[in-house]
């Protein structure tokens, strides 16, 4: 058994890891926890996400085959990687076994994996093992091999994903630094926008603001849309267009402090006043944002919440049916900074302290023959009795 000082924090190459060997402890124990509570001996655990909640393993390899094995009787955890990968997992909290292997040999990982899991104890006819299949780090390629070689695998993913949510008070810690990063995102875009302005340069000035400010590398590059490049048709990064005057900008960065994001999305408008029609529908969207952040607290629903929302845009004729107002967000590696809580009626959540979220509203107004899309959103924090904005920016067209 490793023996490990709670309070004290370990280090890899050099750097400390970003929580206490205690906190690594808690989580692992709460999977744990889960473990028996669904009658699984074991867990094969493949989002990195997943990797650097529960033991601090930071990389971004893992579209190479890579897995960690968490057993219900042990705290110890076993770690299968690439010989490359070896230097940034051995040493990590908890982790008692690493195994590694190689591109050009003749080893097959997936048999590999199989005689780990023997190891460990938990093959067997009895033996159930969990598998998180709802992640980009798990090839088709491979899982379809892990299937016929366990056909017994039992679908996991959530049972990690479901913790996330759920921050402790040293991640709020981070996820209040991201919202700063977020501002100075902001704060940097905002600067250089202007007539004639490329798409790309407003970026730049976004990147730069954000990783002066102390930021870390986002999940996301931040979506970026002008003028009739709507946000809902594009979807994408910004391009070699140039800003003209009197159209909208969208932006949408996530703030990052150790994998940990804080979400926002403006819409500013460049050159002259947005017409009444822009502004209206803007400041509507804005009241809708307010009815749902005046009700959510510890206890209230996710789906109440989306109701509250969609009570309002109803009101003003901007609701369309089957859009949801919001995420959960956190722990985030390209391409996703989403965690599984959504805001939208259907979703089954009930927001807890701690939880942090981004809410979102947005609509393509349409005035004369121009359309411009308005999107807007804040990261918040659920405190004991309501919510926090993460974010200093005020939502403003101008």
């Amino acid at each position: 058994m490793t023996t490990l000082a709670p309070e004290e924090t370990s280090s890899i190459i050099g750097m400390p890891l970003p929580f206490t060997n205690g906190e690594y402890r808690q989580r692992i124990d709460a999977v744990r926890k889960r473990l028996v509570e669904e009658n699984l001996d074991a867990l094969l655990i493949f989002h990195q996400e997943s990797m650097f909640y529960l033991f601090g393993y930071e990389q971004t390899g893992y579209w190479i085959y890579q897995t960690a094995i968490l057993t219900a009787d042990s705290p110890e955890i076993t770690v299968f990687v690439r010989t490359a990968d070896e230097h940034m997992v051995r040493g990590l909290p908890y982790v008692k076994d690493v195994r590694t292997w190689k591109d050009d040999s003749a080893n097959d990982p997936i048999a590999m994996t199989v005689d780990l899991l023997r190891e460990r104890g938990v093959l067997g006819d009895r033996k159930r093992i969990g598998i998180e299949l709802k992640t980009h780090a798990l090839l088709p390629f491979y899982h379809k091999r892990l299937n016929e070689a366990l056909p017994s695998l039992v679908d996991a993913s959530e049972l990690i994903t479901e913790l996330r949510i759920r921050k402790s008070d040293a991640e709020v810690v981070y996820m209040r630094q991201a919202g700063k990063v977020l501002d100075a995102a902001y704060a940097g875009a905002f600067e250089a926008l202007r007539p004639g302005v490329l798409e790309t340069e407003v970026l730049a000035a976004a990147l730069t603001g954000m990783f002066r400010a102390g930021g870390h590398v986002p999940a996301i590059v931040p979506p970026f849309a002008s003028g009739p490049r709507l946000p809902s048709w594009t979807h994408g990064h910004a391009v070699d267009r140039r800003i003209l005057p009197n159209e909208a900008v969208c932006i949408e960065p996530g703030g990052s402090r150790y994998r940990y994001h804080a979400v926002g999305v403006q819409t500013r408008w460049v050159g002259g006043e947005p017409t009444t029609k822009v502004q209206k529908t803007f400041d509507e969207l804005v009241q809708a944002q307010k009815a749902a952040i005046s009700m959510i607290r510890p206890g209230a629903s996710t789906a109440d919440a989306a109701r509250e929302i969609n009570r309002v845009l109803k009101q003003f004729e901007l609701y369309k049916p089957g859009i949801h107002s919001g995420y959960g967000t956190g722990l985030g590696y390209p391409p996703t900074w989403l965690d599984t809580l959504r805001i939208m009626e259907s979703d089954r959540h009930v927001f807890e302290r701690n939880m942090t979220f981004f809410l979102v509203s947005y609509w393509a107004v349409k005035d004369g023959d121009v359309t411009t899309e308005l999107c807007l959103g804040e990261p918040f924090v659920v405190t004991g009795t309501g919510c926090e904005r993460l974010s200093a920016t005020p939502l403003s067209l101008t």
